[in-house]
C-alpha cells in the first residue's frame, strides 16, 4: 500500500469442523493481497480446516475452546445454540476475554467475524477494543428467538455487515447498518468443464451405462438428503440406470445421521443405486462425471456447491428458497423445486435426463454465469474494497 506496511485484519472462526464458512474463509485468505492486508486468525486449536487457511503470512491465535459451553453445541441446530439462548451469554466471558486479550496484543485495524457465535463473542471484544467490526453473515436464521438476539446484537455492536446473498441481507436490512452483498466465490481454476479422469467411474462401482446424479453437501438434515432419497424411486422407475452419488460427511450434526440416511435408502429399496463416497478431495472430477447436480436444501443462504457445479458446466436441480434463486435462475441454469417435495425433485431430475441437449445448454449457461459472478478472486477484491472504505472513514 504505497510503501506502507500491510494492514492487519483479525478474522475469527470458532468452528472445529469444516463447513462452507470455513472454505470461504480459506479462499479469502488465499486471494487476499499480501501487500495490502495481513491476516490474524482467531481460531480453535487443531481445527481441521486450519491447514487450508494458515499461509506463511497468516498469524495464528488459538483462542477458542471447542469444549466450552459456548462453542460445544452443533452449529446447524441454531435454535438451541448461543444465538438462541441468552443464558449461554453468561458462559461467554472466557472466550470474550481471550478474544479481547488477542486483539489487545496484536492491535488489528479491523475485525472480521466469520460465524454466528463469533459475531457475538468476538464482536463484543472488538467493541470493547473500539476496533471496527465486520460481520460476514452467512446464515438465514429462521428461529424467532435466534433472529431477535442476532438483531439486538447487531444494534449494540454496530458492525458493517457482509451478506452472502440478498436473502441473507434481508434479515438485517432495516437496522440502519451498512450492509454489503458480496457473493461467495469458487476457485475457477479448480472447477472447470471437462471429462472425468479415466477409471473414476469404475472406482466408484458404476457400470458403463450408469447415469450419475451427484449431491455434494455435508450430511445434515437441512441439506435435503432425505427428500432426494425419497425422490430416487420415482427417478429409477423411469431411468433405471440412474445412480446417486452422495458426496460429503457429517459436520455440525450427530454421528448417527449417516446410518439414518443409509437405513432410509434401504427401506426405499434403492441401496443398489446409491454410492456413499464420504469426504472426497476430487470433487471437481466427481462433478465432471455427473449428468445432473442436485441440492434440495432448505433456506440455503447461498449455495457454494451449486456454484461449483455450475463452474464445471453442470445443470442444477436445487431448492427454491433462500439465496439459491439469485445464484441459479430457474429455467436458465437449472430447475428450482420445492425442497420438501420428492415428486418435484424427481420430475426435475427426469427432465434433465430425458433431454441431454437442454441439460448441456443449461450447464453451459451456468458455466458462463459462474465465471461472471462467482470467481473467488473477485470476491476477495470486493471484500478488500470494503476494508479500504472502512479504513478511509476511520482516517477522516
Amino acid at each position: 500500500m504505497d510503501g506502507r506496511e500491510p494492514v492487519l485484519v483479525a478474522y475469527a472462526d470458532h468452528a472445529n469442523e469444516v463447513g462452507g464458512a470455513e472454505i470461504s474463509l480459506q479462499l479469502l485468505l488465499r486471494y487476499l493481497d499480501p501487500e495490502r492486508f495481513r491476516p490474524l486468525l482467531l481460531h480453535s486449536a487443531n481445527a481441521p480446516w486450519l491447514p487450508g487457511a494458515a499461509g506463511p503470512d497468516v498469524l495464528l491465535a488459538p483462542v477458542f475452546n471447542p469444549q466450552s459451553g459456548v462453542f460445544r453445541p452443533q452449529r446447524d441446530n441454531i435454535g438451541k445454540t448461543l444465538v438462541a439462548n441468552l443464558g449461554n451469554m453468561l458462559r461467554a466471558g472466557p472466550p470474550v476475554a481471550a478474544s479481547w486479550h488477542a486483539l489487545r496484543r496484536y492491535r488489528p485495524a479491523l475485525v472480521h467475524t466469520n460465524t454466528l457465535k463469533c459475531h457475538l463473542v468476538v464482536g463484543a471484544a472488538a467493541r470493547l477494543c473500539r476496533i471496527p467490526l465486520i460481520w460476514h453473515l452467512r446464515d438465514i436464521v429462521r428461529e424467532p428467538g435466534a433472529r431477535a438476539l442476532l438483531r439486538r446484537a447487531a444494534g449494540l455492536l454496530k458492525p458493517t455487515i457482509i451478506a452472502v446473498s440478498q436473502a441473507v441481507a434481508a434479515q438485517v436490512a432495516d437496522l440502519g447498518l451498512p450492509v454489503r452483498v458480496i457473493y461467495n466465490g469458487v476457485p475457477l481454476e479448480d472447477f472447470s468443464p471437462g471429462p472425468p479422469p479415466p477409471g473414476l467411474r469404475e472406482s466408484l462401482g458404476l457400470p458403463p451405462q450408469a447415469r450419475p446424479i451427484v449431491i455434494v453437501a455435508r450430511l445434515t438434515p437441512w441439506k435435503g438428503h432425505q427428500a432426494l432419497l425419497r425422490a430416487m424411486p420415482l427417478v429409477l422407475a423411469r431411468q433405471p440406470d440412474a445412480r446417486l452419488l452422495v458426496v460429503g460427511t457429517i459436520a455440525f450434526w450427530s454421528e448417527g445421521y449417516l446410518e439414518e440416511l443409509q437405513n432410509l435408502a434401504s427401506q426405499l429399496g434403492i441401496s443398489h443405486a446409491v454410492v456413499w463416497t464420504g469426504h472426497r478431495k476430487d470433487v471437481p472430477d466427481l462433478l465432471r462425471l455427473a449428468e445432473v447436480f442436485v441440492l434440495p436444501s432448505k433456506d440455503e443462504p447461498f449455495g457454494r456447491a451449486i456454484v461449483e457445479a455450475m463452474a464445471t458446466g453442470k445443470p442444477v436441480v436445487a431448492g427454491r428458497a433462500g439465496g439459491v434463486p439469485e445464484v441459479c435462475p430457474d429455467g436458465e441454469t437449472g430447475y428450482l423445486v420445492d425442497p420438501e417435495s420428492p415428486q418435484e425433485i424427481a420430475e426435475a431430475i427426469l427432465a434433465m435426463l430425458a433431454d441431454p441437449t437442454r441439460a448441456r445448454q443449461m450447464g453451459e449457461r451456468g458455466h458462463i454465469r459462474a465465471r461472471e459472478l462467482f470467481d473467488a478472486k473477485t470476491t476477495a477484491a470486493h471484500v478488500q474494497s470494503l476494508y479500504e472504505e472502512i479504513l478511509e472513514r476511520q482516517a477522516q
